[in-house]
């Protein structure tokens, strides 16, 4: 009987480690085509010293698309080419997937609206698109004016400190039907907009650049922790989890007990 019950506190503890392991609402994971280059070209170390995620995880998608399972437990994605991704398609469905998980935060950057190293998919059509790719590239003026100075993204940074990368790759997008466009270069190109389902579409490239500052990297973090997909289902938390599986190890023991006693 005592090995039956220290076999149920075992199976209890591993559970509640595995539950505390997983990356959690805080956590942002970075699906980056960037030829596996470290920490997706210094976008990693540079969001996690904004402190606003718990962890940042990097997955190249230049060699192959992750599953929707390895990416679920995360609360923000950000995604972007700077290669031609292994299944431009398959990620753009991807990340419509993890959008409809509900509660979740989803930007979409740079190159990913740009010819060839565009994502397609789910995640460029209806009401997930905010920017759509026209076929045009060109420079960009290096900065970046509000449209709707009030949107919760532009909170605690002034757009006039912000610099950041950019080359003539960059697309000269539209605006997808339904989406808010949040800012221009100031010249005429569309940077920032929300679709009609709340991703956010940043035209920006993530990497870490010489021009590109600490502010653009707050900006582009506080675009990845405000308004998010809408939870369609009551979502079930760690501590939710924890809970009820120890509700059912609980039980199975009482039962063990009344079959051996």
């Amino acid at each position: 009987m005592r090995h039956s019950i220290f076999a149920v506190v075992l199976t209890a503890l591993m559970v509640c480690a595995a539950v505390q392991a997983a990356p959690g609402a805080g956590a942002l994971a970075l699906l980056c085509a960037e030829n596996n280059s470290p920490g997706c070209f210094g976008a990693q170390a540079n969001l996690q010293a904004t402190n606003k995620f718990t962890s940042v995880d990097a997955f190249d998608v230049t060699t192959s698309t992750p599953a929707l399972s390895t990416i679920s437990g995360y609360g923000a994605v950000l995604a972007w080419t700077d290669n031609v991704p292994a299944d431009p398609t398959g990620l753009g469905n991807l990340l419509a997937s993890y959008y409809n998980l509900g509660g979740k935060h989803l930007v979409v950057s740079t190159y990913g609206f740009s010819n060839p190293w565009a994502i397609s998919g789910t995640v460029m059509t209806g009401s997930f698109a905010a920017l759509t790719n026209l076929g045009t590239n060109g420079t960009v003026s290096g900065s970046l004016v509000a449209v709707v100075p009030s949107d919760p993204i532009f909170t605690g940074t002034t757009l006039s400190s912000v610099t950041y990368f950019e080359n003539l790759n960059y697309a000269h997008p539209g605006l997808a039907p339904g989406a808010t466009l949040l800012a221009t270069d100031g010249a005429g190109v569309n940077m920032i907009a929300r679709s009609a389902n709340g991703v956010i579409d940043f035209n920006v490239y993530p990497g870490s650049e010489s021009a590109t500052n600490a502010a653009f990297y707050n900006l582009l973090a506080t675009a990845l922790t405000s308004g998010g997909s809408v939870v369609s289902v009551p979502a079930l938390t760690p501590v939710a989890v924890v809970l009820l599986i120890a509700g059912i190890l609980l039980l199975a023991a009482f039962q063990l007990r009344r079959r051996t006693a």
